[in-house]
């Protein structure tokens, strides 16, 4: 997180976040990087290029809504071979961000800890998924500063990275 914070030249916010609603309507915790992410940062977006989907206390409405979205499609089409994390059960895709790109990120939801569980993306014309062994904070943090991270890097169009609050 710090290295987040340092590359983009901000401090931590402390924003307020609904955590027992969103996990209650999940049905599993969250990672702890992820809570730690949207605290510090809140709504907005990095380098007019990515987010991650956190809430505030006008904004949980509507990142619920856009999770019950995705859960109520189930495993069909763009999820192959996966399939969407339903609430009371083990296993699937939880999003937790996206980018202007047309990238999508999620949560391979594992038996494991939460904290260990690994981040998988999708171009949205992609066939096949990237996995990474990676907390969403260093996976958010090598996007914008990696120029390396192929496909999903921006540090080439964005050398300094930057994020505006909504």
């Amino acid at each position: 997180m710090d290295s987040l914070l340092g590359a983009t030249g901000r401090d931590a916010r402390n924003a307020a976040q609904p955590w027992a609603e969103i996990e209650a309507e999940l049905g599993t915790a969250l990672p702890g990087d992820y809570k730690q992410l949207c605290q510090a940062f809140g709504v907005g977006e990095f380098s007019q290029a990515v987010w991650a989907l956190c809430a505030d206390e006008t904004g949980v409405l509507d990142l619920l809504r856009t999770w019950r979205f995705v859960l109520s499609h189930g495993s069909d089409g763009p999820f192959a071979p996966y399939r969407i994390h339903a609430p009371g059960t083990t296993g699937g895709l939880i999003p937790w961000g996206g980018s202007r790109a047309a990238e999508s990120f999620y949560w391979q939801v594992t038996d494991g800890p939460v904290d260990a569980w690994p981040v998988l993306a999708k171009m949205e014309d992609a066939e096949d998924w990237d996995r990474y062994e990676m907390t969403a904070t260093e996976f958010l943090y090598r996007i914008l500063t990696d120029p390396g991270f192929r496909p999903y890097t921006v540090a080439d169009s964005v050398p300094e990275p930057f994020f505006e609050p909504a």
